[in-house]
C-alpha cells in the first residue's frame, strides 16, 4: 500500500467485498488504528448502504467501474509515493469522503453487471444487523445464537428478536442496529435501557457509557424504557431535536421528514429542538415541526403504543397516512391510481399477524377500494 489511491481503492473494494485475505486485514488494522481513515470508512458506509436509493445505485455497476471512474475523476495523475506518516492517510482519507457526490453521479450510468457489496456477502437480504464501528458486519436474523466480536472484546446474544451483550464499559465507540422494513427487534443497553425498535429504524449506540451521560441517536420509531443511573443523564438524538431524559418510559417517532413527536409514558423528559425547550409530563406529547417548532398535547396511549402489540388503530385517517405504515410494516411498495383514492379516510383496526392482504380485502368491503399488483407494487383504485 504506497499511495493515497491505494488506501481509497482498499476501502472501496471492502465495501464491494473484492478484497483478498491479506488486503482485508491490512486495511482494517488501519481503520482500527488511524482516526482519519475510519471516519473516512463510516462516511462510505453510511452514504451508500444506509440510503435505499444510493445503494441500489450503487448496486447497479460492477466493482471495476466504480475504482476506474475514482481513479479518472478523483485523482490527478501524480507521480507514487511511498506513505510513511499519518498525515498522508489523512490526505487520503480526506480525498474519499470528497469522492462520495462524484461516485453517486457515475452510478447513474447503465451497466448489467452487480456490486458484491458488504449488503449482499455478508447480510441476507432484508435482515436485521448490527455494524460495529470497526465495520464488521453482523447478521442477527439468524436466529438464537451467541459470538463474541472479531477482535474479541464483546460477546454478543441474540436471543428471541432481543440482543443483549456483555462489554467493557470503556468500549464507547459508536455502532449501529438496522431493522429494516417487515421487521421489529428490541436491545437492551449496557445501563439497562431498554429499546423497542419498529420496522424501518436504525440505533446508533455504544457498547459502554463511560463519560458523564449516555447518548444515543434514533432514526424511525422506537419504544424507549430508560434505566435510571444517578449523575449519568440519557440523551436521545434524533436529528430534529435532543431529548433529556433522567428515567422514563416514553415514544419516540422520526419517520416524517422535518418531523419528531416524543410521546411520555412516565417519568420525566425535556425536548430541546433549536431555541426551544419543553418539559413533559406523562401523557404528554412533544410534536416539532420545522415549520411550527415544538408543541404539547395530550395524546391516546392506545394510538401511539398499538404497534407494540402489533396492531394499528385508525380513525378516520387517510389512506396517504396509512400507506407509509403498511409499507414498513410488510415492506411492500403501495401507490394509489388516482388522488382522489388516497384523501380517503378510514376507520379500522389493522393487526399485523393478519397480512397485508386483509387490509386489502377490508378496503374492498368498506369502501369499495380495489386493488391489484402490477411489478412488484400493489395499486389501489
Amino acid at each position: 500500500m504506497e499511495s493515497r489511491s491505494d488506501i481509497h481503492e482498499l476501502l472501496m473494494l471492502k465495501l464491494t467485498g473484492g478484497l483478498s485475505k491479506d488486503q482485508q486485514e491490512q486495511i482494517d488494522a488501519l481503520i482500527e488504528s488511524d482516526p482519519e481513515v475510519n471516519m473516512a470508512w463510516k462516511h462510505v458506509q453510511e452514504y451508500y448502504l444506509l440510503h435505499a436509493k444510493r445503494r441500489a445505485d450503487f448496486e447497479s455497476i460492477s466493482a471495476d467501474d466504480i475504482m476506474a471512474g475514482v481513479k479518472d475523476r478523483v485523482f490527478s495523475p501524480q507521480p507514487r509515493r511511498t506513505f510513511h506518516t499519518g498525515k498522508w492517510i489523512t490526505a487520503a482519507a480526506a480525498a474519499l469522503t470528497g469522492a462520495g457526490i462524484f461516485i453517486y453521479t457515475i452510478t447513474k450510468t447503465n451497466h448489467s453487471s452487480k456490486v458484491l457489496t458488504a449488503v449482499h456477502k455478508n447480510i441476507p437480504d432484508k435482515s436485521v444487523y448490527l455494524e460495529l464501528q470497526n465495520g464488521q458486519i453482523i447478521d442477527l436474523s439468524g436466529g438464537e445464537q451467541d459470538q463474541k466480536t472479531a477482535d474479541g472484546q464483546v460477546t454478543l446474544n441474540n436471543s428471541r428478536n432481543t440482543l443483549t451483550f456483555v462489554a467493557d464499559r470503556k468500549n464507547s465507540g459508536l455502532n449501529k442496529l438496522i431493522v429494516p422494513h417487515g421487521k421489529e427487534y428490541s436491545i437492551r443497553l449496557s445501563d439497562g435501557t431498554e429499546i423497542r425498535m419498529n420496522a424501518g429504524s436504525t440505533l446508533q449506540f455504544p457498547f459502554g457509557f463511560a463519560g458523564n451521560s449516555r447518548e444515543i441517536s434514533l432514526t424511525g420509531e422506537a419504544y424507549i424504557k430508560v434505566a435510571a443511573a444517578a449523575g449519568q443523564p440519557f440523551i436521545v438524538h434524533t436529528g430534529e431535536t435532543t431529548i433529556q431524559v433522567l428515567g422514563t418510559a416514553f415514544n419516540v417517532n422520526t419517520y416524517n421528514p422535518g418531523k419528531a413527536a416524543v410521546s411520555l409514558i412516565q417519568g420525566a423528559v425535556k425536548v430541546l429542538a433549536g431555541k426551544q425547550e419543553v418539559v413533559l409530563q406523562p401523557g404528554f406529547q412533544a410534536e416539532y415541526t420545522t415549520q411550527n417548532g415544538i408543541n404539547t398535547r395530550q395524546f391516546d396511549k392506545n394510538d401511539v403504543l398499538s404497534w407494540l402489540e402489533g396492531k394499528y388503530d385508525f380513525r378516520e385517517t387517510p389512506l396517504s397516512e396509512i400507506i407509509p405504515i403498511l409499507e414498513r410494516w410488510y415492506d411492500v411498495k403501495i401507490i394509489t391510481d388516482h388522488p382522489a383514492v388516497a384523501d380517503r379516510t378510514f376507520t379500522m383496526l389493522i393487526k399485523r399477524p393478519e397480512g397485508i392482504e386483509a387490509f386489502l380485502e377490508m378496503l374492498k368491503i368498506i369502501r369499495g377500494a380495489d386493488y391489484y399488483y402490477k411489478n412488484d407494487t400493489i395499486h389501489i383504485k
